[in-house]
This record gives C-alpha cells, sequence and structure tokens, in this order.
C-alpha cells in the first residue's frame, strides 16, 4: 500500500505513501506513487518504511479518514474527490471540522516514525513540513481558509518539501 497522510500528515499527507507492492480494495489506501514525504529511497530504512506505512495505513482506515478523503483533504492519490476538493469555495462544516481534528490526531501520530533514522538536514526539512501543514490545517478547521485553498496550499508545501529533499539530495552527490 502506497498511501500516506500525504501527511499530513503526514501530513498527513504527509501521509501519503509508502513504497509497498500490496492491493487494496480500500480507496482511502490506493496510492500509485509514493508521497514526496515518506518515500522509501533515500529517507528511510525498510523496517521503518514498514512501521511508517503500517501506521499510515491504521490511520486511514477510520471512518474519520474516509469523511476527510471524500469531502475535506484528498488524502490519497487517484482520489476520485479530488477535482472537486481543490476547487470547492465551502468551509468546513462542524462535522467535517471534527473529523479533520480526529484524523489528524491519529495521522500525527505517525510523524515520530516519520523522522526516524533521518539526517538531520533531512530531519529539518520534515520538521518545517510539518510546522507548516499545522497552520494550513489551523487555518481550515478555525474556517479562515476554503477547502480547495487548503487542498491547493498542501500540495505547494507537499512540492516545496519534495524539493528541499532532491537539493539535498543532490549535495551528497
Amino acid at each position: 500500500m502506497k498511501n500516506i497522510f500525504q501527511f499530513s500528515l503526514i501530513g498527513i499527507a504527509f501521509l501519503g505513501g509508502c513504497a509497498t507492492n500490496v492491493t487494496s480494495n480500500n480507496p482511502v489506501q490506493i496510492v500509485n506513487a509514493p508521497s514526496p514525504m515518506t518515500a522509501i529511497s533515500p529517507d528511510h530504512s525498510v523496517s521503518v518504511a514498514k512501521r511508517l506505512n503500517d501506521c499510515i495505513i491504521r490511520g486511514n482506515q477510520s471512518a474519520d479518514a474516509l469523511l476527510v478523503d471524500a469531502q475535506v483533504i484528498a488524502v490519497t492519490r487517484n482520489n476520485p474527490h479530488a477535482k472537486a476538493l481543490f476547487s470547492s469555495a465551502d468551509k468546513l462544516t462542524d462535522e467535517q471540522a471534527k473529523a479533520l481534528t480526529n484524523y489528524l490526531a491519529e495521522a500525527n501520530s505517525c510523524r515520530p516514525i516519520a523522522l526516524d533514522g533521518l539526517s538531520p538536514e533531512k530531519k529539518a526539512v520534515y520538521e518545517d513540513f510539518f510546522k507548516k501543514i499545522d497552520g494550513v490545517y489551523a487555518d481550515l478547521i478555525a474556517r479562515k481558509i476554503t477547502i480547495g485553498v487548503a487542498n491547493e496550499e498542501r500540495q505547494l508545501l507537499m512540492q516545496d518539501a519534495h524539493m528541499k529533499k532532491l537539493a539535498l539530495q543532490s549535495q551528497k552527490n
């Protein structure tokens, strides 16, 4: 299962995906490629990647995670609701805010695993991503931004973190 919280978590989104080749019928778990924040390659050992993947899968199976993926944040790749979520001018309902808060609590429990064994430079990239994505989620829950804006900002933060990781890798080469 190649799914994380494109985590947010790990963000979520960070809680997007780790690279494994397991097939699932659960749309929250289906991901075609690893998330920029949790790809196995040079970031994590196989054992850490497995623990992280297992944590993310657990978090993405709850009713709150399913609601969030369908109505709030496009957590999974190939999310059939992504287009609507990215263009949504809606702000969170009370039910959505509660589901997102619960989902984030579960997803954020995977963060220590995501940081396990990282170089100080990569750890700083992850921590900066976590700090910024937490701000996006806080603004979304406080109804300062729309669902569409939150999805866009989340995507930009993930791309930024990915670019920073690539820059670190190229410095080492």
